[in-house]
């Protein structure tokens, strides 16, 4: 009995360290500009780097693209526009973030389906970068 005991507790305490996380390392993307480059890291992973949501031939479920969609009213206007395709069967949800910055989104994507979001509208500004990170 003592046995369960601490082997609930030390789980509960893992699974807690790794649940508080919730989101997987960012993902960046660019429009216009290029991406950020994401270093090598040579240390130890602290999980969440090669954690995405994988089909059934480990391919990520999701692929992540912007595009800058010019009002039509006003031609000075852009509206900065994420847009996600879902290839699994189950919903995923992630935010996006323009990048370094908390200026974020949450996008909940259906299986199989296609989704756009609008991050933010800027005048004369077509070229953005954001990043994204799935939640689990």
């Amino acid at each position: 009995m003592l046995r369960t005991a601490i082997a609930a507790i030390f789980l509960g305490l893992f699974t807690g360290a790794v649940s508080a996380q919730n989101t997987t390392a960012p993902v960046f993307g660019g429009v216009g500009v290029p991406a950020p480059t994401q270093s090598p890291t040579f240390r130890a992973s602290s999980g969440t780097d090669l954690l995405r949501h994988r089909g059934p031939t480990g391919a990520p479920c999701l692929d992540v693209g912007g595009f800058a969609r010019p009002h039509t009213t006003v031609s000075n206007l852009y509206d900065h526009v994420i847009a996600v395709k879902n290839n699994c069967a189950q919903r995923i949800s992630i935010q996006v973030c323009y990048y370094n910055t908390q200026n974020c989104l949450p996008v909940e994507v259906p299986g199989g389906e296609r989704k756009e979001a609008i991050l933010g509208t800027m005048p004369a500004t077509k070229d953005f970068r954001f990043e994204f990170r799935e939640r689990f």
